[in-house]
């Protein structure tokens, strides 16, 4: 069996608009990779772009990583992350073109598992069946007041969730808050209205799992620092990415002051040399890492071994489609340190409106983890033509 081509598909979906510390969305967007082979079987993958245009990776996909694997056995998966990552080093390191291998290797795993018919857990030596997710969301919206957030909240708890995580920061009076430098400041909230954000959020929760926010690195650390107590006296169990991941000291001050509030992150962080450089620092309490970014099921594995040296805790980020959710699940399902993965409660016909079985949870939100081989889902191809821009 050889890799006869490498291919993308671009879609793209308007949105209801909400917005987190720093950008507002419009448009959920999702590039996925697909390798084909002289066997017929294919594997699908997703590379994670954090909203850069999808035509830029589309590009660099097909014209700079595919010739690197065209012709070569797809199940020699180590062999050809190590071929992409090295022919790239100049350029792929870390950013987009790290993006788009991760996006190869997850399809690589897909069409592994296809051909062996297992799921890709099984392939990595499963250990768990189902794993936690908590709810995201929280994000600002137009018209949505303190009502809004409260009614989204029960909503969370009524499906199940006993973990539940909020966007916070999008206040543009802080000095130094990112969001002044952004494309604009709507739906702006003050520092006192974020903590009643919270304070609402766990007075709904009572003593119910823990409760988390995330910054999206909009904030330096000193305004970190300084809100830490009313933080504390909100409820919040975790902070993720408060500040910028570059900023190691500033991270390390915040463990110091936060203390019994968890630190995670950090989801743009990419390879696991970046993330062990960050754990020997111990900047933050539980690592999360992104499947489509961070280097693919190949680079999340290692990243996670290296967590479980360093006695940390995984949380699986997931903010993309059905495929990347899906891979998520699967690496997550082969981990012994596997903390609640994200699972976002936003309308997105991407992860929820193309697939033939939606992703299947028990009573308190644990998701199963697909069953059939490599990422275990059925997509509506049909569905997909429909949102498909390229």
């Amino acid at each position: 069996m050889i890799i006869t081509a490498v291919s993308t598909i671009g879609m793209r979906w308007e949105c209801p608009v909400m917005s987190d510390a720093m950008s507002v969305c419009r448009a959920r967007q999702a590039i996925w990779v697909k390798v084909e082979t002289d066997s017929g079987i294919f594997g699908i993958g997703e590379a994670f772009c954090f909203g850069s245009p999808l035509i830029i990776a589309k590009h660099i996909i097909e014209d700079q990583l595919a010739p690197t694997i065209l012709g070569e056995d797809p199940t020699d998966i180590e062999r050809l992350w190590q071929r992409m990552f090295w022919r790239n080093v100049p350029n792929g390191r870390t950013g987009l073109v790290m993006g788009c291998i991760s996006g190869i290797d997850i399809a690589l795993w897909d069409l592994l598992g296809k051909a062996a018919g297992l799921p890709i857990s099984k392939l990595l030596g499963a250990c768990l069946d189902r794993i936690p997710a908590y709810a995201s969301g929280g994000f600002y919206a137009p018209g949505k007041d303190m009502d809004g957030l409260k009614r989204e909240v029960e909503r969370y708890l009524d499906m199940g969730y006993q973990d539940i995580k909020l966007k916070i920061g999008r206040s543009p009076e802080l000095p130094g808050n990112a969001v002044n430098y952004t494309a604009g400041t709507e739906f702006a909230v003050s520092y006192e209205q974020d903590l009643e954000r919270l304070s609402t959020a766990r007075r709904l929760m009572g003593s119910r799992g823990a409760l988390g926010a995330d910054i999206n690195a909009a904030w330096p650390v000193e305004i970190v620092l300084k809100t830490a107590e009313g933080f504390r006296q909100a409820g919040l169990d975790f902070l993720e990415e408060p500040i910028l991941f570059e900023d190691i000291e500033g991270l390390k001050q915040l463990r110091a002051e936060l203390k019994e509030i968890a630190l995670m992150g950090y989801e743009t962080i990419q390879g696991c040399r970046n993330f062990t450089a960050h754990m020997k620092e111990n900047t933050m309490d539980i690592v999360q890492p992104d499947v489509g970014w961070g280097g693919g099921i190949s680079e999340i594995r290692r990243i996670a071994q290296a967590a479980q040296g360093f006695s940390k805790p995984v949380s699986m980020h997931s903010f993309g489609s059905c495929v990347h959710f899906a891979a998520s699940l699967q690496v997550a399902a082969s981990l012994t340190h596997t903390a609640p993965i994200e699972s976002e409660e936003n309308d997105n016909m991407l992860k929820n409106g193309i697939l033939k079985t939606p992703f299947a949870h028990d009573e308190h939100m644990n998701y199963y983890v697909p069953q059939k081989p490599g990422l275990g889902i059925d997509i509506d191809w049909e569905m997909v033509d429909k949102l498909r821009v390229f």
